[in-house]
C-alpha cells in the first residue's frame, strides 16, 4: 500500500512540473506557428509522418489533420501518453495517428516515413540530443528522399547585459561578497528576454545541417568574438537556438516565449578597445566557458570552481 501510494506521489510531483511546462509549449504563437507552416509545406496525402519526441501530440495531430496517410507518435515520458491519445481522439484522427512510448533510438518500426519532424530543440541548441536523434532517425527510419524537420540547427551567441540586482542581498546590509563570487560561475535561464540587451551582432558557434550530418560533431572550444567598445556594459553573453524548419521557416529562439535563453556571466573586462572573446566547451563534465580579450588570457568559470572554493572555505575559517 505504501509502494502505490509512493508511486502517486512521484506521479503527481511529476505532473506539477511537467503539464505547465507543456503549457508554456503550447501557448507560444512564435512556435506553434512555424512548425505549422513547415508542416503544412510538406505533407499530402501520401505522406507518412514519424514525430519524434511528440510531447502532447501537437504536429502528430496536426500532421494528420493536414491529410497525412499515416503519423507515427513516439514519446520517452510514459506521463505525456494519455495526453497525446487525449488529443487524438479530441481531433477524430485515431485512425491514422499511432502513439508509441519510448526512446526513438530504442524502438524499431515497421516502415519508413517521408517525413520526420522532431522538436527536441534544446534551450541551447543541441543539450535534448538532436543530433543523435537525427542521425539515427535518417538512418533507420527516412525513406528515400524523406524530408527532417528541422533541416538545420545553430547555436547562437552575443555579449548582452543582463538586468538583475547586481549587488545581493538586496535591503540589508550584510556582505555577500563570498556568494556573489560564486554567482560568476553558474548560468542563468533568462525567461522574461527583455531583461536582457543585446550588444552585439549574434555570432553562430555551431551550424549542423542535420539532413547532412553522420556523426556527433565536438561541442568544445565553440568560439564567438565582438567588438568591444560595442559591447562596454556586457556582463553576460547570452546564448540561445536558431533552426532552419524548412527553406525561408527559420525559428529563432531568442523570439519566442517557450525557450529561455542562457546567461553565461563573468566579470567587467578592463580593456576598452580590441575583441571579447567567448569559449564555450558545452559537452565538458562539468561545464566550462571562458570570457577575455582576444590574445590575452581569459577569464575562466565553471560550477566546478564554486564547489572547489566552497569546500576550501571551512578549511580557511577553522
Amino acid at each position: 500500500m505504501k509502494d502505490a501510494e509512493n508511486d502517486d506521489s512521484k506521479l503527481y510531483a511529476r505532473l506539477q512540473h511537467i503539464l505547465p511546462y507543456h503549457q508554456t509549449l503550447l501557448r507560444d504563437e512564435a512556435r506553434n506557428r512555424l512548425f505549422h507552416e513547415a508542416l503544412k509545406r510538406f505533407v499530402t496525402p501520401e505522406t507518412r509522418v514519424l514525430d519524434i519526441g511528440s510531447g502532447t501530440g501537437l504536429w502528430a495531430v496536426m500532421a494528420a489533420k493536414l491529410g497525412a496517410k499515416s503519423v507515427t507518435a513516439i514519446e520517452a515520458d510514459s506521463t505525456m501518453i494519455p495526453v497525446i491519445h487525449g488529443h487524438v481522439r479530441a481531433n477524430g484522427v485515431a485512425d491514422i495517428v499511432k502513439v508509441i512510448q519510448g526512446n526513438s533510438v530504442e524502438i524499431e518500426l515497421d516502415h519508413k516515413y517521408n517525413l520526420i519532424v522532431s522538436e527536441t530543440i534544446g534551450n541551447q541548441a543541441f543539450d535534448e540530443a538532436i543530433i543523435p536523434t537525427m542521425i539515427d532517425a535518417k538512418k533507420r527510419f527516412l525513406a528515400p528522399g524523406g524530408v527532417l524537420i528541422p533541416q538545420t540547427v545553430s547555436l547562437m551567441a552575443a555579449p548582452a547585459y543582463f538586468r538583475t540586482a547586481t549587488e545581493m542581498p538586496v535591503g540589508v546590509p550584510v556582505n555577500t561578497d563570498f556568494f556573489n563570487n560564486l554567482s560568476f560561475n553558474l548560468t542563468s535561464l533568462v525567461i522574461e528576454k527583455e531583461h536582457l540587451t543585446i550588444l552585439g551582432e549574434p555570432a553562430c558557434l555551431l551550424k549542423v545541417d542535420l539532413t547532412e550530418i553522420v556523426t556527433m560533431p565536438t561541442l568544445q572550444g565553440l568560439t564567438g568574438r565582438w567588438d568591444i567598445a560595442a559591447a562596454t556594459n556586457a556582463n553576460v553573453i547570452a546564448v540561445w537556438a536558431h533552426s532552419e524548419l524548412a527553406e525561408g521557416i527559420n525559428l529563432d529562439t531568442f523570439k519566442t516565449t517557450s525557450w529561455p535563453s542562457v546567461a553565461y556571466p563573468f566579470r567587467p573586462l578592463d580593456q576598452k578597445e580590441g575583441e571579447i572573446e567567448f569559449t564555450l566547451n558545452l559537452d565538458a563534465v562539468p561545464l566550462h566557458w571562458t570570457v577575455g580579450v582576444a590574445g590575452q588570457t581569459a577569464q575562466a568559470y565553471s560550477p566546478v570552481f564554486a564547489y572547489t572554493k566552497m569546500m576550501m572555505e571551512p578549511a580557511h575559517s577553522s
